[in-house]
């Protein structure tokens, strides 16, 4: 009769593995066996799943209308048939025909939100203000603009899922920005300068079908639907090729709850022209259902508090009722305990 050769290593394998079980089995009959250990770890899982119940269900509104609130509106959709986000102040005039619009911009600046009703001087990086011409007032319609941002430089952007770079830096009176754009039927370029004088070329964009009298002018939006951030931008040298007449001030997706901008400003002064908005332009990123996902997450740290205290109870119950000496019958080698 033959036997197999069992190597050293292959039995101190099978004992580790042997060992690490007792250590598992011995830690697990350690907790199943105080009762206040288990009730407290019911009492966590049940105040997660209260947490993510309240927290999807506070939303003001619903995909479906249920949920015991209204339904929200859906999103508007882009010339591509893309969700977006499209809700900014605007003020704005009719254009027919080809022509151009240039600005010069000296400052733009923000306020987040820091609480309930609270606002604080900061500035998004992505707000953004600058000019646009786009097809009308209408949420969703085909746009190209030429904006100054928080933390990226001139941007042009178009139809919403489009982006150019122009310049970098921050805008500043000491530092201003000069944004142009040019309509030349269907194309719509967009060029930037620091002095006024010489231009540099940043992007032509297509908008197809786009009708011929659209409305041009200034916008602000401070990045984000749920009003947390407002952005100011301040603008001289206002130049139109077209007939100028006056500006008209519009809250491009209304004024609002549920996602809509809040109400925004227009002032003039001495040949200075301030737009405050609200809102966003930019493709939809977080739909309703990545929402109340979020929100519901959101709820669950306080559901972790009786974790934590029944971690904190079973690390010094260890010492205090000897109850380390199950541990070191189970696995004697401290190694395996993590010591």
């Amino acid at each position: 009769m033959t036997t197999g050769i069992v190597t050293p290593e292959r039995q101190a394998a099978a004992a580790g593995r042997a060992s690490f079980w007792r250590l598992v089995h011995a830690e697990w009959t350690k907790f199943r066996t105080v009762r206040g250990w288990v009730i407290a770890m019911v009492v966590a899982i049940l105040a997660i799943a209260a947490f993510v119940f309240v927290a999807s269900s506070s939303s003001s509104c619903h995909a479906s209308g249920g949920g015991g609130g209204p339904a929200c509106p859906p999103a508007p959709t882009g010339p591509g048939g893309e969700p977006v986000n499209d809700a900014f102040y605007f003020a704005h005039q009719p254009v027919t025909g080809d022509g151009t619009i240039t600005v010069r911009v000296t400052s733009l600046i923000g306020q987040q939100s820091v609480g309930p009703n609270q606002m604080a001087p900061g500035l998004a990086p992505w707000s953004k203000a600058g000019i646009i011409l786009t097809e009308n007032t209408s949420q969703g319609s085909a746009y190209a603009a030429m904006m100054v941002t928080g933390s990226h430089g001139v941007r042009m952007q178009w139809d919403y899922v489009n982006d150019a770079p122009g310049l970098t830096g921050r805008v500043s009176a000491a530092a201003p920005r000069w944004l142009r754009l040019v309509r030349d039927g269907d194309a719509i370029t967009g060029y930037d300068s620091t002095d006024g004088m010489h231009w540099r070329l940043v992007a032509t964009a297509a908008l197809p079908g786009l009708a011929s009298t659209a409305q041009a002018g200034l916008f602000a939006a401070g990045t984000g639907s749920d009003n947390a951030t407002v952005a100011t931008g301040v603008f001289r040298h206002i130049v139109l090729s077209w007939p100028a007449t006056r500006w008209t001030g519009t809250n491009v997706g209304g004024s609002g709850p549920n996602g809509a901008a809040g109400p925004g400003t227009l002032r003039q002064h001495a040949g200075t022209v301030a737009v405050t908005g609200y809102g966003d332009i930019s493709p939809l990123l977080s739909p309703e259902g990545a929402l109340s996902i979020r929100r519901a997450l959101d709820g669950t740290a306080l559901g972790l508090i009786p974790l934590i205290v029944v971690g904190a109870m079973f690390i010094t119950a260890e010492y205090r009722r000897g109850l380390i000496r199950v541990s070191l019958a189970a696995a004697p080698r401290r190694g395996q305990l993590g010591w």
